[in-house]
């Protein structure tokens, strides 16, 4: 009885063992090893453009811009070009820069092609003319109050230091109401360039000019 128990308890675990081989193997799936992903690089902030600053050219205080010079037609021009201090200067206004001229501008001058003499009536009285036969408002940036008149110069004396200008012609009063004190003041300024001068005189058609101007 026992062996027979025996067999059946061997015959039974050889069973189990054939089952067990018929049996499918599932071996564990390997952990895959994570791939080192590369930072991704910075990409760099795009280079500032400068932004160039403007450069502002001032205008020169003792240099003439660089404008056409009106000439009467008789005037009779030198070959050579003339300095500053050789040149017979005329003034117009700039309404641009701040002054104590007109209403409140400056007065810039321009060179003309008449040498001083030294003769102060001769260079004042084509200083004038220059200035009384250019009948455009403007002469490059600059402003000619005494543009609608139409005035001449007659006669220029002088005696010490008072120099008396005769004028003829007409005074057009233009509709800006600054014109009158800024073309008195260009041409007083335009004769005080020469030396010796202490007073000035203006008068159109025998009337002192401020008084003309200031008819209505």
């Amino acid at each position: 009885m026992k062996k027979l128990s025996l067999v059946i308890a061997l015959a039974i675990f050889a069973l189990t063992l054939g089952a067990c081989d018929s049996l499918p193997f599932f071996a564990p799936t390997p952990t895959p090893t994570a791939t080192h992903t590369p930072v991704p690089t910075a990409t760099p902030p795009p280079t500032e453009t400068a932004i160039p600053t403007p450069t502002f050219t001032l205008p020169p205080t003792d240099t003439p811009p660089p404008s056409p010079t009106p000439l009467p037609p008789t005037a009779s021009l030198p070959t050579a070009t003339l300095s500053v201090d050789q040149s017979v200067l005329v003034y117009y206004i700039n309404k641009n820069e701040k002054g104590p001229y007109g209403c409140g501008e400056a007065l810039w001058y321009i060179k003309t092609q008449f040498p001083k003499t030294g003769n102060i009536p001769v260079d004042v009285t084509n200083a004038l003319r220059t200035i009384l036969s250019y009948h455009s408002e403007t002469i490059g940036i600059l402003y000619h109050p005494g543009w609608a008149s139409n005035l001449a110069v007659n006669n220029v004396e002088m005696e010490g230091g008072n120099i008396k200008v005769f004028l003829t012609g007409e005074y057009v009063r233009t509709k800006d109401s600054c014109d009158a004190a800024r073309f008195k003041d260009q041409l007083r300024f335009t004769i005080k360039q020469f030396p010796g001068i202490s007073n000035i005189v203006i008068l159109v058609n025998g009337t002192p000019i401020a008084d003309v101007m200031s008819r209505k």
